[in-house]
């Protein structure tokens, strides 16, 4: 039985503190909310890229019947975070290189779309906003605060799509993001940290002077970034590396 299978088997008690999947579930609203819960364990890890989740282990999880279950799997496999198999279950779809090149452009040019309308219709509240955020950027780029400085990076980048006010294009953005498990990966900086700042600093001023000429070409070369990232993260050397330590950690504390 995998890691997946057995956290799935737990039934959550209502003692449990709040996370993903803990919460009273609204009924009226079965399947759309045990996707999102299903979605957020994805999202974070704890149902593992390639590990299956079986129907039954759903059910038990959150005490529901199969029907609002396999509903909220369709929706996860539109979505292209799980593939269905038969048995009633589903695989949790795992993170390749290929996936990474196939997915990453398509993303630039929604970033690229999203900066053109933003430069066309920016209002000075959010441009203000934008410029407070960069600050902050500065000064965790400035002080080596990784963590802090992908975060608020990521918020720089709501903010634009926000600006872009076109609610279809950010819902792709977002759903293509949560496939690569993008939140997941953002803990550390790109390896050319200092490029990366430069030009994030060079995008704020496309945005200033509304030139989005100037945003596509520099949202071009940004976009690299994030996919050495991803690449770093999920190619086959890294999950070697990842396992090796986590074998070396374990043997250590069963000798101690």
């Amino acid at each position: 039985m995998s890691t997946t299978e057995i956290a799935l088997s737990v039934p959550i008690q209502a003692s449990l503190p709040p996370g993903p999947g803990r919460n009273p579930i609204v009924r009226r609203m079965l399947p759309e909310e045990l996707a999102r819960r299903m979605r957020d364990m994805i999202v974070a890890g704890e149902l593992r890229p390639g590990g299956r989740i079986t129907m039954q282990r759903l059910c038990v999880r959150f005490g529901v019947s199969r029907t609002p279950v396999r509903e909220a799997l369709k929706v996860l496999a539109a979505e292209g975070l799980v593939r269905l198999i038969p048995n009633c279950s589903a695989v949790v779809e795992p993170i390749t290189l290929a996936k990474i090149d196939e997915i990453m452009p398509i993303i630039g040019a929604l970033e690229i779309l999203a900066g053109q309308l933003a430069c066309a219709q920016i209002n000075p509240l959010t441009l203000s906003r934008l410029e407070a955020l960069h600050e902050r950027l500065g000064h965790h780029f400035r002080h080596g605060e990784e963590k802090a400085y992908m975060e608020t990076a990521d918020a720089i980048c709501s903010v634009v799509f926000a600006a872009a006010a076109n609610d279809s294009l950010s819902k792709i953005h977002a759903m293509l993001l949560r496939q690569l498990r993008w939140s997941h990966v953002a803990e550390r900086a790109p390896s050319e940290w200092g490029k990366a700042a430069e030009e994030q600093e060079q995008m704020l001023r496309a945005l200033q002077v509304r030139d989005g000429d100037l945003w596509t070409l520099l949202a071009s070369r940004h976009l690299r970034h994030r996919t050495a990232l991803l690449r770093q993260a999920f190619s086959p050397v890294s999950k070697f590396k990842a396992l090796a330590q986590t074998q070396s950690r374990t043997a250590s504390r069963k000798a101690g």
